[in-house]
């Protein structure tokens, strides 16, 4: 952040290549699911993450995605829930990306059926979208 550079400070985290690992300063270690640096695109991480989270709906399953971190992290941006209305569709983030991704795949299910001459099928979509903040 421009505030951050002003006051000198410097990036103290670096992400282990080719593993889902971030470097706390020289000593301390720490393992997740995934792990994304900084010049990672908004795709790639969509497609790592969450697009067979949205397949799996489609076979019935539910789906959960959950960020956590420290403010200023990238959350909002990785989640797309800045409400910027003037954002490219390659900035969307993981809630804009998931809800194309599950209404084209109902159409193109649907479609898919028409076409066999079978009844379509049927969908119902349950979506609860949660923020919480600790604003000091």
């Amino acid at each position: 952040m421009a505030k951050e550079k002003i006051e000198g400070c410097h990036i103290c985290t670096l992400v282990t290549p080719g593993e889902p690992q971030v470097l706390l300063g020289k000593d301390k270690a720490f393992t997740y699911d995934f792990v994304f640096d900084r010049d990672s695109q908004q795709h790639e991480i969509y497609s790592a993450c969450v697009e067979k989270l949205i397949e799996g709906c489609f076979e019935g399953y539910n789906a959960t995605v959950f960020a956590y971190g420290q403010t200023g992290s990238g959350k909002t941006y990785t989640m797309g829930t800045g409400f910027d209305m003037n954002i490219s569709e390659e900035e969307q983030g993981i809630i804009p990306r998931a809800i194309k991704h599950l209404f084209q795949g109902i159409e193109h299910r649907k479609g898919e059926a028409q076409e066999r001459g079978e009844q379509a099928p049927e969908f119902k979509v349950s979506a609860q979208f949660l923020e919480l903040t600790n604003s000091l």
